[in-house]
């Protein structure tokens, strides 16, 4: 009997191994939190930006894109180096097989929708542009969900909702933007750390 429960336990440590090196877990909670402070600030300067009036929409869409981009760097540099100091804590590779398929995941949808994005601009159809980047973003998360933390699947799903939602009611696409980007993301990294950081840190 012995022998079967060390047999066992030796099984679900080979298992514990083999999903440690194919999965990125480091993900921080905290970098959720940021990035949807983040997301909701940029919305509130786009929303300012869009209701002055006092420059040109052309000029004004482009204020917003330089909005969206500095909301866009701050998120990833932030999402960097929380999650780098937590590989760093959990003593795992951060640049390992599983963020590397994560990352490649991950890649594909964001830079087709950011290509799509690009052109909708261009093209002067700006009500579509929210929707789109919640709609491949949701993509990529569901894509990514695989090499990471499983509730990124149905964070995906959220956002790929309120994409469509976006879609339905072009007029509210900054709400939307606003609240899968901001909201669902501070809730998330919230579930994140509490599941995932407090727990590690209890159990040491």
């Amino acid at each position: 009997m012995n022998d079967q429960s060390e047999y066992l336990g030796q099984l679900a440590e080979i298992r514990r191994m083999m999903e440690k090196s194919s999965k990125f877990m480091s993900l921080s909670g905290f970098s959720g939190i940021f990035i949807g402070f983040y997301a909701l600030i940029g919305a509130y300067i786009s929303w300012r930006l869009l209701q002055s009036g006092t420059h040109p929409v052309r000029q004004t869409i482009i204020l917003v894109v330089i909005t969206a981009a500095a909301v866009l760097t701050a998120a990833l540099v932030t999402a960097f180096l929380l999650t780098l100091r937590r590989s760093r804590k959990l003593g795992y590779h951060f640049w390992g097989p599983g963020s590397k398929q994560m990352l490649a995941s991950l890649l594909v949808p964001l830079f087709t929708g950011g290509i799509f994005a690009i052109i909708l601009v261009l093209q002067a159809q700006y009500l579509f542009v929210a929707p789109v980047l919640l709609v491949f973003y949701g993509l990529a998360l569901t894509s990514s969900s695989r090499f990471a933390h499983r509730e990124l699947f149905s964070m995906g799903i959220i956002q790929i909702i309120l994409g469509l939602a976006a879609v339905w009611f072009p007029l509210y696409g900054l709400f939307f933007w606003a609240c899968g980007f901001g909201i669902v993301h501070i809730i998330y990294g919230i579930l994140m750390y509490l599941k995932y950081e407090v727990t590690t840190k209890n159990t040491r």
